[in-house]
């Protein structure tokens, strides 16, 4: 068996434990354990899968929620986010044609299962055409992580909301935290941040964002950030071209008209 099969078999084991027995120190204790030994053997095998991103968040998520002292278990989920995110970084970019509606609602969907979050919505505000040509890739790792995070980082009644427009040949999200804000001044530096495309270590952007960024970088997109209405709102902008053009003319296009 793959180690990237075994590893969300593993998974699905622990998430199956945690709603039949509920998070106490027990589960946590099973849960930290294993995911030391996933680790490792992914680190050995060098074999890791995209899909298994959201489960790992999913388990960061409860290890905070219970006890924030639980120092083992957050390193080692840490540290499988970082493996996974490091695979993705390295893998080159693939053009490919997929449905894009059908590509966001399956993430949406998969997260509110795992984050157990009905607080997740989707709004496709205009006609888009269904199937592209891109990196579907890592628009899914960037639609993500980008969720994960807003998840992870808001309070119990936040809600997350995504957008989904496409503007000629831009596809744009939104990822809206309502309930999160931030001062001004902060988002000018994680916006100054993201903008640089030759900073190497960052002072404002978490790890979550710097993954995001790069990835961003690799398709020639575009993320800012920016509050409104006391929430902060990530635009995420990539570009994207019909069947009728390659990928790298739709770039080129995009550079000539910037």
């Amino acid at each position: 068996m793959p180690i990237e099969d075994e590893g969300q078999n593993k998974i699905n084991k622990l998430t199956e434990k945690l709603s039949t027995e509920g998070i106490n120190s027990t589960t946590i204790k099973q849960i930290d354990s294993e995911m030391q030994k996933l680790y490792c053997q992914l680190e050995e095998s060098e074999q890791v899968s995209i899909n298994c991103i959201e489960w790992i968040q999913y388990f960061r998520l409860i290890v905070n929620n219970y006890d924030r002292k639980k120092v083992n278990i957050i390193a080692s989920l840490n540290g499988m986010i970082f493996l996974f995110r490091q695979y993705i970084a390295s893998t080159n970019v693939r053009i490919e044609t997929f449905n894009i509606e059908l590509l966001i609602n399956n993430t949406v969907i998969r997260m509110r299962e795992h984050f157990e979050n009905e607080n997740i919505k989707l709004n496709v505000q205009n006609d888009i055409k269904t199937v592209l040509i891109g990196d579907s890739f890592r628009i899914k790792a960037v639609i993500s992580q980008l969720i994960g995070s807003a998840i992870i980082n808001s309070s119990k009644n936040s809600k997350i909301t995504i957008n989904l427009n496409q503007y000629s040949e831009i596809l744009q999200f939104t990822v809206q935290n309502i309930g999160l804000s931030s001062s001004k001044e902060k988002l000018e530096r994680i916006n100054a941040e993201l903008e640089n495309l030759n900073l190497v270590t960052y002072q404002e952007l978490g790890e979550g964002l710097a993954f995001i960024k790069h990835l961003t970088d690799q398709l020639k997109g575009r993320l800012r950030a920016k509050e409104e209405n006391n929430y902060i709102t990530f635009s995420f902008e990539v570009p994207i071209t019909s069947l009728n053009y390659s990928l790298g003319e739709c770039y080129e296009r995009k550079e000539e008209n910037n």
